[in-house]
C-alpha cells in the first residue's frame, strides 16, 4: 500500500513538473480568463494589440497612455489576445473544454487615446535644478496648446517657470510624439502654476524628462 502511495505521489510531482516545463517552453499558453499575472515571469499581463505596424511599446505608451503589447499586422487563425508586459508569454482565449472561445481582437485604429493630463512632463531646466538640489524653484504648470489645425491639448510640466513650460510645450508638439497632427503651436493659454495636491487629481503615471547642458543651466543660477 505504501509503495503504491510513493508512485502514486511520484506520478503526481512529474504531472506538475511535465505542466511547467510546459509553461515555460510554450510561447502561447490556453486560458479560459485573463490571467492577473504571468505564470513565469510574474509580470502583469496586458491587451495585445495587432494592426500596429512597426510600432513599439515605448511608442505605444506615450501617444496613447495606455499599457499593450504590439502584435504587428498579422493575426492568426487562433489568435492570442493579451500578454505579460514584458513580453515572454501570450494568452489564448479557450473554453472549459479547451476549443476556442470566439474573441475579437484589439486594433490600434480602435483604441482610444487617454488624456495628455495622464504624463507629467519635465522639462532641462527642471530636470538639472532637481541634480543641483534647487527644487524651490520648479513648480508644476498646467498648459493649455491650440496647434495649427485647432486641436486644443492641456499638458502638465514640470518647469522652473511659466517661459520655460511654455518652451518645453513647444518642442513636445513639434516632436509629433504626442499624437497630434500639427507640429506647431499657434495660441497658448499663460501656463499658470499648480500644486502638488492638484498634480496628483490627474494621476500622472508617465514621467518625461529632458535634459540640458551645463551651459544652459546657467540661465537659471
Amino acid at each position: 500500500m505504501r509503495e503504491t502511495q510513493v508512485r502514486a505521489d511520484g506520478c503526481c510531482l512529474l504531472r506538475i513538473k511535465y505542466k511547467k516545463d510546459m509553461l515555460v517552453r510554450t510561447s502561447i499558453i490556453d486560458v479560459e480568463r485573463k490571467p492577473r499575472q504571468c505564470p513565469v515571469c510574474k509580470s502583469s499581463v496586458v491587451d495585445l494589440i495587432y494592426g500596429t505596424g512597426d510600432m513599439t511599446e515605448p511608442e505605444f505608451l506615450f501617444e496613447y497612455r495606455r499599457e499593450g503589447i504590439m502584435g504587428g499586422d498579422n493575426i492568426p487563425c487562433r489568435p492570442p489576445i493579451w500578454a505579460c508586459s514584458c513580453g515572454c508569454k501570450r494568452f489564448r482565449k479557450v473554453n472549459p473544454n479547451e476549443t476556442d472561445a470566439p474573441v475579437k481582437v484589439k486594433m490600434l485604429k480602435d483604441i482610444k487615446r487617454k488624456p495628455l493630463t495622464l504624463i507629467n512632463f519635465t522639462s532641462k531646466l527642471a530636470s538639472l535644478a532637481v541634480e543641483r538640489g534647487r527644487r524651490e524653484i520648479i513648480n508644476h504648470y498646467l498648459v493649455e496648446v491650440t496647434t495649427e489645425y485647432g486641436e486644443k491639448e492641456k499638458l502638465i510640466i514640470t518647469a522652473v517657470n511659466g517661459n520655460d513650460a511654455e518652451a518645453e510645450a513647444w518642442v513636445i508638439v513639434a516632436n509629433q510624439r504626442i499624437g497630434l497632427e500639427g507640429s506647431q503651436c499657434v495660441e497658448f493659454q499663460r501656463p499658470y502654476g499648480i500644486n502638488d495636491d492638484f498634480a496628483d487629481a490627474f494621476d500622472c503615471t508617465i514621467l518625461i524628462c529632458g535634459q540640458y547642458t551645463n551651459d544652459e543651466w546657467k540661465s537659471i543660477n
